[in-house]
């Protein structure tokens, strides 16, 4: 999707600049998502019945039923770009199969006190896939939110904060069928952008390397959708909302989430410097209610 050259180039830059931030400050927040949970580093997803049967499953045969999914998952994040996750296939990502650790990698850092040369490990990208399944006897609708729970801005006074470059997929599909649909999720826009076809609308582009144009294109894309509450939302509240209704008995629908810090964010700038100090914790909830009565 992009010129694979420049894309390794941007990250290699972007890396050697964790690793030397790493080495002289030690462990640092600045570019650390605290992914989905009550602790750094922890994914999580829970689900709220009322008058209704609707569990969580990690594969699509398992009697495994919970109403709670916990991940554990400690690596720093480093920005990444959509043209490298996608190397992976849609179809290798949205799979119960694929680890939650798939984009993790390994890098070397000089300690500070001691000189050596050690290693870490940190992730480029996370994604998580689950279902909600019908195990009642009741049709109920449910609504999954993906939630900011705390957000920071950086301390170097400039405001940003790491959900500026922050893109969400979310995978929303029947795991009977072998689709694999899926919205890109981003914040919105600083300033407008143009679709192919001219519309005039406030999502970003995913990623767009070395592209000065406000203007989409077959290889240059606009997100799907743009975070709901505006480019300013609080520190706390929804940003991703999916609603599903008639969900009857044995339905079942698997869910794909994957996020990364995308390396080529066009309107987060200065383009070379984290946002020292920002951190964002996410949250996924499902509530369910019995299917009202027509």
């Amino acid at each position: 999707m992009y010129d694979n050259l420049l894309v390794r180039k941007r990250r290699r830059r972007k890396i050697a600049a964790f690793v030397a931030l790493f080495s002289s400050i030690g462990i640092t927040s600045l570019v650390i998502i605290s992914f989905l949970g009550r602790s750094v580093g922890t994914f999580t997803v829970s689900l709220n019945n009322s008058q209704v049967n609707l569990a969580l499953i990690e594969a699509k045969d398992s009697t495994n039923y919970s109403t709670y999914l916990r991940v554990n998952e400690n690596g720093k994040f480093i920005e990444s770009t959509y043209g490298d996750i996608l190397k992976k296939g849609f179809n290798y990502l949205d799979d119960e199969t694929t680890p939650s650790n798939v984009g993790e990698y390994e890098y070397e850092y000089r300690d500070e006190k001691s000189g050596e040369i050690k290693t870490a490990k940190g992730l480029e990208f996370f994604k998580y896939t689950f279902y909600v399944k019908n195990i009642g006897s009741k049709a109920a609708t449910y609504t999954m939110k993906i939630n900011v729970d705390d957000r920071t801005r950086a301390d170097d006074f400039s405001g940003r904060s790491l959900d500026d470059t922050l893109r969400i997929v979310v995978f929303e599909n029947d795991p009977n069928t072998d689709k694999h649909d899926y919205q890109i999720y981003a914040k919105r826009a600083k300033e407008n952008n143009r679709t192919i076809g001219g519309d005039v609308v406030d999502r970003e582009f995913i990623a767009n390397p070395d592209y000065d144009a406000r203007q989409e294109t077959e290889e240059y894309r606009l997100v799907d959708k743009s975070f709901g509450g505006g480019s300013e939302y609080s520190n706390k509240g929804t940003i991703i909302e999916y609603d599903v209704d008639n969900f009857v008995r044995n339905d079942i629908r698997r869910y794909t989430i994957v996020f990364w810090l995308e390396g080529f964010e066009p309107q987060s700038r200065p383009e070379d410097e984290y946002p020292e100090g920002a951190t964002l914790k996410l949250g996924v909830d499902i509530a369910a209610y019995e299917k009202a009565q027509s």
